[in-house]
């Protein structure tokens, strides 16, 4: 009788771990595009890269953003509970590439929350917190946006620079300097930083 418990603990577990499946393969299916069309740009100069970054915003990002808005609206934050792991990083990418911050106001605490249960990774918590902080128009926190700016990319306006370090090492983010190298790895261009 306990093993059979046990086993049926376990198959529920798993079944609510991906209470969306079909969701989670949509999303995962649209982050593959949208990263596909990103890695793309990031070969040829900061205009280049620009101007197609601007065309993947217009014909990528926006019927993302549509889509992921209606499936916010069916489902609500679509934590690891409903689309997995993968699901959810996936969903916080497509929301990072966002035109808009509508989304991003609405999903605040609910991201908040799963960064604080360790459903976010670090970096994906750092990159909503700072685009949605610099849309505002405030400083960022983390030094995870990065603009292109005469032919490099420089860091965007940061909140306290002195203790940056100290910001990024207290919710688990590498160095600058280790940040920096996989930026200039991935868009072959300088990237700065005061």
């Amino acid at each position: 009788m306990r093993s059979y418990l046990v086993l049926l603990l376990f198959f529920a577990g798993g079944a609510s771990a991906q209470q969306f499946p079909n969701i989670r393969a949509e999303l995962l299916q649209m982050e593959k595009f949208d990263q596909d069309a990103r890695f793309k740009c990031s070969n040829g100069t900061s205009d280049e890269q620009i101007k197609c970054l601007a065309e993947i915003s217009k014909a990528i990002d926006e019927p993302n953003t549509k889509r992921i808005t209606q499936i916010f609206d069916l489902i609500g934050f679509p934590n690891t509970t409903k689309v997995g792991k993968e699901g959810l990083e996936a969903f916080m990418t497509l929301l990072q590439h966002a035109p808009t911050d509508e989304l991003r106001v609405r999903s605040l605490r609910s991201i908040s929350k799963a960064f604080k249960n360790k459903e976010i990774p670090p970096m994906a918590y750092a990159n909503f917190v700072d685009r949605l902080r610099l849309h505002q128009g405030k400083k960022q926190l983390y030094g995870s946006g990065f603009e292109f700016k005469d032919g490099k990319l420089v860091l965007s306006p940061t909140e306290d620079i002195k203790n940056l370090e100290n910001r990024r090492k207290k919710i688990s983010l590498p160095p600058m300097a280790e940040y920096i190298k996989g930026l200039e790895e991935i868009y072959h261009l300088k990237a700065v930083y005061p």
